[in-house]
């Protein structure tokens, strides 16, 4: 794990932030459609016609009509981690002042 680490800050700034956004593209393009569908499934339980399949069927309709509902989806996890960026600057910034 530390040569991963090691490895990760050898990479210039855009190379991290072009791997970091696919990974959180990848993410929301295919990990966040299944867990909304099994979040709702525990939930609220399963209902008439409700699969995995269906709810990607959705998800991926919406990108291409336009829903923001799809894109909220997909980009999430992408503009939760520039959030979490942006606080961690805000952080260190008040941090640096402080002293």
């Amino acid at each position: 794990m530390l040569d991963l680490h090691r490895r990760w800050r050898r990479l210039s700034a855009w190379s991290r932030e072009a791997i970091a956004a696919l990974l959180a593209l990848g993410v929301g393009g295919a990990l966040m459609p299944l867990l909304i569908f099994f979040a709702g499934a525990a939930l609220l339980g399963r209902y008439d016609g409700a699969s995995a399949a269906r709810i990607y069927d959705t998800v991926y309709g919406g990108l291409r009509s336009g829903a923001a509902s799809s894109w909220i989806v997909l980009l999430g996890p992408y503009v939760l981690y520039l959030l979490a960026r942006a606080l961690a600057a805000g952080w260190r910034a008040a941090g640096t002042r402080a002293r």
